[in-house]
């Protein structure tokens, strides 16, 4: 048995590293239940229904960091990726797309002034682990990353660029899978980034998504540079 330690959880506000300002993220997945109880039924009966996810984060006051955050709460959708156990290659990820529900400020007289934030996902909370994080200057194919099996029930994947550089510097950054690892095929293309970004893109429900992933990035431009974060998750 392998334990994980905390200090080593990374945040991801789009495509900016928030960890320095939280000490606490906390993550949860649910599912819809339905009660199915008929006459005659000595016990109650259920049935599953839709799932959901909420994340909650809690931390520190910091102007800076206050100016990007307040905005969110009622403004446009943003992508939360939590690093589990960091954000290098197979680390292990939570993910998802959403919006802030309520964004707090406390001012103990006593302690430092603390933060507090909930998340509510759309389409879910995705585990998952990160298939590469590096910096490409050139073209790149990734290591394949063996999940044992082929999973039948779709996923989601994300890319998070933190740093680009160059002149007119251009990335496509795909995710394939394979059967064998041997013969690839597309299962997510990325919208091409030619700066800092950040995109989740959904692979439908009672889709087949085979047992090895690779991540293709294909670099363009003038001494270009990405660093890069991409992972997956299946839905299982």
């Amino acid at each position: 048995m392998a334990f994980i330690h905390g200090k080593s959880t990374k945040i991801f506000l789009n495509a900016t590293d928030f960890s320095t300002y939280f000490t606490t993220a906390d993550s949860t997945r649910t599912v819809d239940v339905a009660e199915s109880t008929t006459f005659g039924s000595g016990s109650k009966t259920y049935i599953t229904g839709n799932k959901d996810g909420t994340i909650s984060l809690a931390g520190f006051f910091d102007a800076t960091a206050d100016a990007v955050l307040q905005p969110l709460l009622g403004g446009t959708s943003a992508l939360l990726t939590i690093g589990v156990d960091g954000a290098d290659a197979t680390d292990l990820v939570r993910f998802g797309n959403g919006n802030f529900t309520s964004y707090g400020v406390s001012s103990p007289v006593g302690d430092i002034v603390a933060t507090s934030l909930d998340f509510q996902s759309d389409k879910g909370i995705f585990d998952g682990s990160v298939l590469e994080s590096a910096t490409y200057t050139s073209t790149t194919t990734g290591t394949a990353r063996d999940n044992a099996a082929a999973t039948t029930n779709g996923g989601a994947g994300f890319v998070i660029i933190t740093a680009a550089s160059g002149t007119s510097p251009t990335a496509i950054v795909k995710i394939q899978h394979s059967a064998d690892n041997s013969t690839y095929a597309d299962l997510i293309t990325f919208t091409q980034a030619t700066g800092a970004t950040s995109e989740i893109k959904y692979v439908a429900p009672d889709t087949t998504v085979n047992r090895y992933l690779k991540i293709v990035a294909t670099i363009g431009g003038t001494n270009p540079s990405f660093s890069a974060i991409v992972g997956f998750g299946r839905n299982k």
